[in-house]
């Protein structure tokens, strides 16, 4: 296979679950608008680029031992990432409602399409080293992303009139992304709890998007 086609057919795979959601959103009722998705998008897009920039200003843990794993997964990792995302949309949902006011569902939702914005440049990024890892990621780390992009939108949402809840979906953001990048990185668990996890994350964070 040439290289032209492998690469069109990681951004295919790398971008197959935004099209699916893409196609879903518009035909709910009411529907996000394609303005509002492609931004949503990339403001997924701009907090991976913020999350990398805070990574780089933390060192990995190298020093060994169960604190390291800790800390390497659940912080450098999954914190600073859900953070990133909270960074970029909090302003986001901002700017939106200075033109019309946003309900619950119209947060989770764009928080939804931020999450597959960054779990598509991140895919695309990990498939360029081996394309088989963007086949594996585009049904585990975008549902997880996904999840955690509804989340860290609720939390906004919730961050004016219940600060508790909107720090909980923010903890709650942090841990599935943290237990999910555990699964993934310990060889001792099969790969079967990162799609588990995958899973469960995506189907207990939908309900945010009902009316």
């Amino acid at each position: 296979m040439s290289v032209i086609w492998i690469l069109l057919l990681l951004i295919l795979t790398a971008a197959s679950p935004v099209i699916f959601v893409f196609f879903w959103l518009r035909l709910r009722k009411p529907p996000v608008t394609s303005l509002r998705f492609f931004a949503a998008l990339s403001a997924g897009i701009v907090s991976l680029a913020v999350a990398a920039f805070m990574q780089s200003l933390i060192p990995s843990w190298d020093r060994g031992g169960a604190f390291q794993e800790f800390f390497n997964v659940f912080i450098r990792i999954a914190f600073l990432e859900e953070l990133g995302r909270l960074i970029i949309l909090i302003p986001f949902f901002y700017l939106i409602k200075r033109r019309n006011p946003i309900d619950a569902k119209t947060c989770a939702s764009l928080g939804l399409v931020s999450g597959l914005g960054f779990a598509m440049l991140e895919n695309a990024l990990y498939g360029i080293a081996d394309v088989s890892i963007a086949f594996l990621r585009a049904f585990t780390a975008s549902p997880i992303h996904a999840a955690c992009g509804i989340r860290v939108g609720m939390a906004v949402f919730y961050s004016n009139k219940q600060p508790e809840k909107a720090l909980f979906s923010f903890i709650f953001a942090v841990f599935i992304h943290g237990a999910y990048n555990m699964t993934i990185t310990s060889p001792a668990l099969p790969s079967f709890f990162a799609v588990l996890i995958a899973i469960t994350a995506i189907f207990s964070s939908i309900h945010f998007l009902k009316d």
